[in-house]
């Protein structure tokens, strides 16, 4: 009776449908084994959230500090390694740092390790600046912000002279190391390009110093800018030009060309080439 009733339900017709439609669903699930989908690879920069500054600034609801520590929570959790590298200001990593900062502008950590990841990972050099030039703002002789604006400033964007700026603060801070003021020497140097300056600098701290490496290294310095000046003068104007290096031995002339009796290794430092 039971069968009688099915198939007063369903026709020849209906079977023949149901079993083409089980025999391209088989045929489909085999096709799919062999051909499995693409993975699908969504680039962080466009699925990031980011809600607007000023809309959280006027919605926390008196609870700005618990927003600002649960963004930042989610940004460690979603950080990724990809570069963004433009400068327009745009990169969602910068974007949430930029908002934790109007929440909570005295969490030091957003500044000094926002700043370093935006620089170093996400090589958007430009929002690592103005998130430490914020940071800077509230903890304007913090060794570490001024350290890390100032390189980022010279190395990454190109800026000597903001770069060098930065770097002078910290000269002498406590936290500074002795290379410190062999590096401040070099970017005068480079940035400057002024010479004199430069031997200025070297001279006082080789004389101010008691540290016997920093001291040796600071006379090497010295003597390699000074060799260089006077091996400049004496090829080209031949004019007022000191004939005696540092150490008081005289420079020798070989077929024609002015050299130092020792080798020496020209007192520079990498120029940026960022823009």
């Amino acid at each position: 009776m039971h069968d009688k009733a099915l198939g007063k339900h369903f026709s020849t017709k209906d079977f023949i449908l149901i079993l083409v439609a089980v025999v391209l669903f088989t045929f489909a699930g085999i096709i799919h084994k062999k051909n499995p989908m693409p993975i699908i690879v969504l680039n962080k920069q466009n699925t990031a959230l980011n809600v607007n500054k000023n809309l959280l600034l006027f919605f926390n609801i008196g609870n700005k500090r618990l927003i600002s520590d649960l963004l930042w929570v989610q940004t460690l959790l979603e950080s990724d390694e990809e570069h963004y590298g433009k400068n327009d200001l745009n990169s969602w990593m910068y974007l949430r740092f930029l908002s934790i900062s109007l929440l909570d502008p005295l969490f030091f950590e957003n500044y000094m390790y926002g700043g370093l990841y935006l620089s170093i990972v996400k090589d958007d050099v430009l929002g690592a600046a103005e998130i430490f030039e914020k940071g800077l703002i509230y903890y304007p002789d913090n060794y570490n912000l001024n350290y890390y604006a100032g390189f980022n400033y010279y190395f990454e964007l190109g800026d000597l002279k903001k770069g060098l700026t930065y770097l002078e603060k910290i000269d002498g801070h406590p936290s500074a190391p002795p290379f410190m003021k062999l590096i401040i020497g070099k970017l005068k140097f480079e940035t400057n390009q002024d010479s004199e300056v430069a031997l200025m600098y070297l001279r006082n701290e080789h004389n101010s110093t008691r540290e016997p490496s920093l001291k040796h290294k600071l006379k090497s310095d010295i003597y390699a800018l000074q060799a260089q000046v006077d091996l400049s003068c004496l090829n080209t104007t031949h004019k007022n030009c000191s004939k005696l290096d540092t150490e008081g031995k005289p420079y020798i002339n070989k077929s024609g060309i002015w050299k130092a009796q020792r080798e020496f290794t020209p007192y520079r430092i990498h120029t940026p080439n960022r823009k």
